[in-house]
C-alpha cells in the first residue's frame, strides 16, 4: 500500500514539473516531450486564501485538530521532519502545497507562515481526489 501511494506522489509531481511548460494558450493538446502523444494538462491558474497546515496532522488530526496557533510548533516540528505542507481554506478544504520553483517542493517557502492566514498565487491541479498546488507566491493573508 506504501509503495503504490509513494508511486502516486511521483506520478503528480512529475506532472506539477512539466505543467509551466504546457500552459493554457494550447488548449488542442501538446506533445509531451516524455510521454508520446498528446495530452490536455489538468493545471490552471488559481489564487486561494487560506491558513498553512502540514498535511499529516490536519488530515489525520492525532493532534487535535491540527491547526490554529496551539498547532504551530508541532506543525514546524512536522515540515521540519519531512511531512508535505498544505494550506486550508475557510471551507475546510486542504490543498496540497507540492511545488514552488523548478524542481523545489514548498517547505521553506512556507514554514514561516505555518498556522498563520496566507494569499497565494500560482496554478492548481487536481486529480484522484487530490488538491495540488505549484505556488509562484506567497503572502500574508489581510
Amino acid at each position: 500500500m506504501r509503495n503504490s501511494k509513494s508511486v502516486w506522489l511521483i506520478m503528480i509531481l512529475c506532472l506539477c514539473a512539466l505543467t509551466p511548460a504546457y500552459t493554457a494558450d494550447k488548449p488542442k493538446g501538446v506533445e509531451a516531450p516524455i510521454l508520446k502523444g498528446p495530452f490536455l494538462p489538468r493545471a490552471k491558474e488559481f489564487e486561494l486564501t487560506g491558513e498553512v497546515v502540514d498535511t499529516w496532522c490536519f488530515t489525520s488530526q492525532t493532534m487535535g485538530p491540527g491547526r490554529g496557533n496551539r498547532h504551530q510548533a508541532c506543525g514546524l516540528a512536522c515540515a521540519a521532519g519531512g511531512v508535505t505542507l498544505g494550506i486550508v481554506d475557510d471551507k475546510g478544504t486542504l490543498y496540497i502545497a507540492a511545488k514552488h520553483k523548478g524542481y523545489q517542493g514548498c517547505k521553506e517557502l512556507l514554514m514561516p507562515f505555518m498556522a498563520k492566514r496566507v494569499h497565494v498565487v500560482g496554478w492548481l491541479a487536481q486529480a484522484g481526489g487530490c488538491n495540488v498546488l505549484k505556488i509562484n507566491s506567497v503572502k500574508l493573508a489581510k
